[in-house]
């Protein structure tokens, strides 16, 4: 009988000092290991960049298709429509799902300061999506856009070499 009423105390002890640290303000669900294991997997993705996280290759190359462009300054409306016509054209989709791709990738680009370094990670989820002649054709696309305005610069031959580099590494 000692036995029973000492592990009642005791029972009692703990959620008496659950109860206060509650109180206190400590979470008692960082107690819980699955709790804890959903929080970090929620903080790994939230914490992760944005361009890092695409799961489309259409998204992908769209973003370093506007990135290259934006690598020459500003864009000009002109250019604009030109990779929104050229989105449309080999991605066979509509013009308002093409002007889409265009404002999400130039709303990801707005804090990135060095594309070329960015590339390996913008298309790691994406890489084993590509065949050859989507690398031929993103290849093609990103060539087009830096001479559209006469000849590349060194910050787009940097990206184009990155992209065609990480794809020889697959």
């Amino acid at each position: 009988m000692h036995i029973l009423l000492g592990l009642i105390t005791a029972i009692g002890g703990v959620v008496w000092a659950l109860y206060r640290l509650q109180n206190s303000g400590v979470d008692l669900n960082s107690f819980n290991p699955f709790h804890w294991a959903r929080r970090r997997r929620w903080e790994k993705k939230l914490g992760t960049k944005e361009i890092h996280r695409l799961q489309d290759p259409i998204e992908a190359a769209a973003l370093l298709t506007v990135a290259m462009a934006t690598l020459e300054g500003e864009i000009t409306r002109e250019q604009k429509n030109e990779i929104i016509a050229l989105f449309v054209q080999e991605f066979g989709v509509t013009k308002n799902t093409a002007a889409g791709y265009y404002t999400s990738s130039s709303h990801m680009l707005k804090d990135v300061m060095n594309m070329s370094a960015e590339v390996k990670n913008i298309l790691r989820p994406t890489k084993s999506d590509f065949k050859q002649n989507h690398v031929d054709t993103l290849v093609d696309m990103l060539s087009k856009i830096s001479t559209a305005e006469g000849a590349a610069n060194t910050e787009q031959d940097l990206l184009l070499k990155a992209v065609i580099h990480e794809f020889q590494n697959v």
